[in-house]
């Protein structure tokens, strides 16, 4: 966002003043032709093509233009406690209660950074609408995977993908109608609410309750699953899923957690190598989404284009998956 310094008045004149006014400059002459120059106050901020954003509202410009990297930084780390904490919880509780924990921070902090009267506060907010969020699409990834049979697995994890990016594409939209970060916010915010008319609809993972032994609750998804489907479900196929017959069995049952995994040789060796692409990926993609305010041109025209080419690159990684049999593409798609 461009600016103009205005306390101390550098006392300049400009023949072209709507060329020359948002000069970016954070230091002034002290007087007309001086050679002394102090630091700017006060700014002025082109509206051109926003009106008030964080940067306008909490003078985020020379001094202090490194907390703009701040902000994007905390979210990051909100993301990455997230995933780090809730996969653990998920495993604990089940994915359902998970993913609710998840919606409610991630609302709560949405409409609570509407209030932010500082700029950390907002960031702080920031780090729990990341840290809910996160939680909530990571979990709610296992949960789709968890629920469709393996045949349907890649056309579902790539379903979510292009759910990610039809909102990538769809908040240039939003962004350009509400140029007031407040009014962009809230809208965010708003637009999580419809989410909480699915708690009645989302079950839980038919193979979480299997593992944990969890009977009646399995029994009740799957009925009900072949329901909606048109099917009648038998009890012998119930049986057959070989469930534990009595509380000692289920007591015994518990999810093998990070350093039981990292024994295994085989689940050791894809676990570092998923967190080597995964690492190299968000480097990429949120490295090129985070500075595209750099490049030439229109800002929203970029922000869509950048979106609208995720779309072929899923048709590519659908086709790519299907032909080598390669398993689904949840990385590769990032």
């Amino acid at each position: 966002m461009d600016f103009r310094c205005t306390q101390p008045s550098s006392g300049q004149h400009y023949s072209n003043a709507s060329a020359a006014v948002f000069d970016n400059r954070c230091e002034v002459p002290l007087e007309e032709n001086s050679t002394i120059f102090v630091p700017c106050t006060e700014w002025e901020y082109d509206t051109s093509e926003t009106s008030e954003t964080i940067v306008s509202e909490w003078d985020l410009v020379c001094n202090r233009e490194w907390l703009i990297s701040l902000a994007k930084s905390m979210y990051m780390v909100g993301f990455l406690l997230s995933v780090l904490i809730f996969g653990q919880i998920s495993d604990l509780v089940g994915r359902f209660p998970t993913i609710v924990i998840c919606y409610c921070i991630t609302l709560v902090s949405s409409f609570l950074s509407l209030l932010s009267n500082s700029f950390f506060m907002f960031v702080a907010l920031r780090f729990f609408q990341a840290f809910g969020r996160a939680g909530m699409s990571t979990t709610g990834y296992v949960l789709i995977r968890e629920i469709v049979g393996s045949e349907h697995q890649t056309v579902m994890s790539l379903a979510i993908q292009v759910g990610w990016s039809i909102g990538f594409t769809s908040v240039v939209g939003v962004a350009w109608f509400f140029r007031n970060w407040f009014w962009l916010q809230l809208v965010v915010a708003l637009s999580a609410v419809p989410i909480a008319f699915a708690y009645g609809i989302i079950p839980e993972s038919p193979r979480w309750l299997l593992t944990r032994g969890k009977t009646k609750k399995l029994k009740k998804v799957l009925t009900k699953a072949a329901d909606v489907n048109g099917q009648k479900m038998k009890e012998e196929e119930i049986n057959d899923l070989k469930l534990p017959d009595n509380k000692q069995d289920n007591e015994k049952k518990h999810s093998p957690t990070l350093l039981e995994v990292l024994k295994m040789t085989k689940m050791r060796k894809r676990l570092f190598i998923m967190i080597f692409v995964w690492m190299v990926n968000t480097f990429v993609y949120y490295g090129l989404s985070y500075n595209i305010n750099d490049l030439a041109g229109n800002t929203y025209l970029n922000v869509f284009i950048a979106g609208l080419v995720e779309f072929p690159a899923y048709a590519v990684v659908f086709w790519a998956s299907n032909c080598w049999d390669a398993g689904p593409p949840s990385s590769p798609s990032w």
